[in-house]
């Protein structure tokens, strides 16, 4: 018997390892502890009322984790236990949550899959999603000699930049590496700015625990004089050893791909985001 259930009694515990057994065969493999697991889903904002599971035989088979934000909404996570694959459960979870969200009066439902997934993006485009865009993935080695930080950067507070970051930007970030998403988990993050006489003018936002750049930018009239550089500078001698790791750059960003490849970025499997408008069922 299949249980169709929201996750809002669900623990942290069963839900981290459903996800880890999940993603334990994919490309890009995910095995979270479960502290990892809970920014994750603070920082994307994890709604239980509006996310399911699967139960099958008392045992939580699979997993639609979502986000809603005013009339948004967000698949955070969704998979499928290996042994339990091939009986319809990702399309009843995913009906039952759209049912829940359109009765919100939700409006737009975005995810992002990963290039390669095709089981997974047939499933969404079947629900009617399509790509808004192609999202970029890479790491920048760590440095081989010790990196000193320029001193005119330095390290501020999430709310410290949020303000200022919109028009800093050349594009928006997506769900996860909002600026909504950050302030979420301003605990996790490090945080770089420039300033000049006019006011910031180029700044960088980086989870803490494993060095993956959410979002860094400059001003438009103080681009390609290394500012960018510095910053990516800093925030490898913040890390160390550990290498940067830039996740869901906006692929067609010209400038943002060479800026890219002068340091060096190691390309990583990419990702295209998904959107659907939603008609209220209310």
């Amino acid at each position: 018997m299949i249980d169709i259930r929201t996750a809002q009694d669900i623990a942290d515990a069963d839900l981290c390892a459903a996800m880890n057994d999940a993603f334990s065969d994919y490309a890009v493999p995910m095995q979270l502890t479960e502290d990892a697991f809970a920014t994750m889903m603070r920082q994307r904002g994890l709604d239980r009322a509006a996310s399911f599971v699967a139960v099958v035989e008392g045992s939580i088979a699979a997993i639609w984790l979502v986000s809603h934000r005013d009339d948004r909404a967000y698949l955070i996570a969704s998979g499928t236990r290996p042994v339990f694959r091939s009986r319809g459960l990702a399309r009843q979870l995913a009906e039952a949550c759209l049912a829940e969200l359109r009765r919100r009066g939700v409006r737009s439902f975005q995810t992002e899959v990963m290039d390669g997934n095709d089981i997974a993006a047939g499933l969404y485009f079947g629900l009617g999603m399509t790509v808004a865009r192609w999202l970029d993935c890479a790491t920048i080695p760590a440095p081989t000699a010790t990196q000193r930080a320029s001193a005119d950067i330095v390290t501020v507070p999430w709310d410290a930049i949020v303000d200022a970051a919109p028009r800093l930007r050349s594009w928006g970030p997506t769900w996860q590496n909002s600026d909504r998403s950050l302030a979420a988990i301003p605990d996790r993050l490090t945080c770089l700015l420039l300033r000049d006489a006019s006011g910031p003018t180029g700044y960088l936002a980086a989870i803490t625990a494993t060095g993956t750049v959410a979002q860094i930018a400059v001003r438009a009239d103080r681009r390609r004089r290394g500012l960018g550089r510095s910053l990516i500078s800093a925030a490898q001698a913040t890390f160390g050893a550990t290498p940067l790791r830039v996740f869901n750059v906006q692929a067609d960003d010209a400038g943002f791909a060479a800026f890219l490849h002068a340091l060096g970025a190691i390309p990583q499997i990419g990702q295209r985001e998904l959107v659907m408008p939603l008609r209220p069922s209310r």
